[in-house]
């Protein structure tokens, strides 16, 4: 049986448009789609189907047009106060139980007394809770997004781009522990950096 890699390179691209499907970001879907479209596009080419490959392409240039206008849109962001004990915040966490404790388990953000909703465009995009003690520092017990707000646009704004709107609420810094590989890497995107902190322990660590 000869290989037939052209073949099989049309699986591959059919492959990558079916995952971009599956994704919950629109800028991953957009992304993994747009390169699934070229993939498809050379795939057309090799075998000579010029529709296929224009669509394809067309396709590709429609992915492009829409990742630019959500990267250059003007969007909102702001934290709202909550409290742990407050009945929507429990349902929120309730409904999003099996991620939130991929970091931390629900029962231990009882005792928080710092939380907030972070907003993206009015909409709820996630919580933010801790302990905050008297000098400021609030030790992140939970920092969580919904899918289709992990972009880093959050994070980034709240911790790098505008770290006075987290002053305004008494926060000067900012501690917390990676629950896993990605919350490491996240922590670092962000601009956290591994060292000592106030109680003396290693943790990631963000001054406002």
């Amino acid at each position: 049986m000869t290989f037939d890699w052209v073949e099989w390179f049309g699986y591959l691209a059919s492959l990558v448009v079916l995952v971009s499907l599956t994704m919950t970001s629109i800028v991953k879907l957009r992304v993994i789609n747009f390169i699934g479209c070229l993939l498809f596009a050379a795939f057309a080419y090799f075998i000579d189907s010029w529709p296929t490959m224009l669509m394809n392409l067309g396709i590709a240039g429609i992915n492009v047009h829409y990742l630019y206008q959500l990267r250059k849109a003007n969007e909102t962001f702001k934290l709202v106060a909550t409290s742990v004990d407050s009945e929507y915040f429990s349902h929120f966490v309730e409904s999003n139980q099996t991620d939130i404790e991929k970091q931390i388990p629900i029962e231990q953000l009882k005792t928080a007394n710092t939380s907030f909703y972070m907003l993206r465009n009015n909409s709820i995009a996630g919580v933010l809770v801790g302990e905050t003690d008297e000098g400021g520092c609030m030790n992140i017990l939970l920092d969580f997004v919904t899918p289709e707000f992990r972009d880093f646009k959050l994070g980034h704004y709240y911790y790098e781009a505008h770290p006075e709107v987290m002053k305004a609420r008494g926060i000067t810094s900012l501690q917390a522990m990676a629950a896993n590989d990605d919350h490491r890497r996240y922590l670092e995107a962000v601009g956290f950096s591994y060292d000592t902190g106030a109680d003396g322990e290693k943790a990631f660590i963000k001054i406002l």
